[in-house]
């Protein structure tokens, strides 16, 4: 995949959590004590996954530190 931002090749891999984390977008970062789900504009992108990583494909641009994932 080329870079959106600088049109240089991106490398592929994977984007990754700790061990019991998962991933999740909003508007703002909830604290430890919200509920995330509520947060305005929350999209989860990965579950919990136990005694793994949870992961997701992606493809990173080092030249302008780029990252593109697909959910």
């Amino acid at each position: 995949m080329m870079c959106p931002e600088c049109g240089k090749e991106m490398r592929t891999g994977f984007l990754f959590s700790s061990k019991d984390g998962a991933f999740s977008f909003a508007d703002k970062v909830p604290s430890a004590f919200e509920n995330a789900g509520n947060t305005a504009g929350f999209v989860k992108i990965t579950g919990l996954k136990a005694g793994g990583r949870t992961h997701v494909e992606a493809c990173c641009c080092a030249a302008c530190r780029m990252l593109v994932i697909s959910y």
